[in-house]
């Protein structure tokens, strides 16, 4: 993510920089991290294609569009699905990372990584809930959505129920 950041801000010119940074931050994250959900999907269409209701429905005359909208990708939401909200508490932790190391959105620009970063000069100060408060909340963001995609991985396993 970090080389695709730093290309993407330097194809940029001056003036659009701290204008487009989200938008570059966001396809740099998302771009790093579809090879995820393409060895997924792949993976999933290989499993389901083989199965007997496919071929049943292949039997009976279903066009193949059929057959991969009707049968092959309903199959597959569950997977991507789980894949999403997990790459989604990753890609705040990214963001944070990148913004905590200065090459993230602009100081003008709110962020948990600036805050954190911005408190650690105040830690040795007496002044620690400056940095402790922006962790915690970057601690509990992550944790909740992680939280979430076990959750949504449980409830849309038809193998645990």
């Amino acid at each position: 993510a970090l080389l695709i950041f730093g290309i993407a801000r330097g194809l940029l010119p001056a003036g659009y920089r701290d204008d487009m940074a989200v938008y570059v931050i966001v396809l740099a994250i998302g771009l790093s991290d579809w090879v995820q959900y393409a060895r997924t999907v792949r993976g999933a269409v290989l499993v389901e294609k083989h199965k007997d209701y496919v071929a049943a429905a292949r039997i009976i005359g279903r066009s193949p569009a059929a057959i991969l909208w009707h049968h092959i990708l309903p199959n597959l939401l569950a997977p991507v699905l789980v894949i999403a909200a997990i790459s989604f508490a990753l890609a705040i932790v990214a963001e944070s990372t990148l913004s905590y190391l200065g090459v993230g959105l602009p100081p003008t620009q709110p962020s948990l990584g600036t805050l954190i970063r911005i408190g650690q000069g105040f830690l040795f100060s007496g002044e620690w809930w400056i940095l402790l408060f922006p962790g915690l909340v970057l601690l509990a963001l992550a944790l909740s959505v992680n939280l979430v995609a076990d959750w949504l991985r449980d409830a849309l396993n038809p193998k645990l129920q």
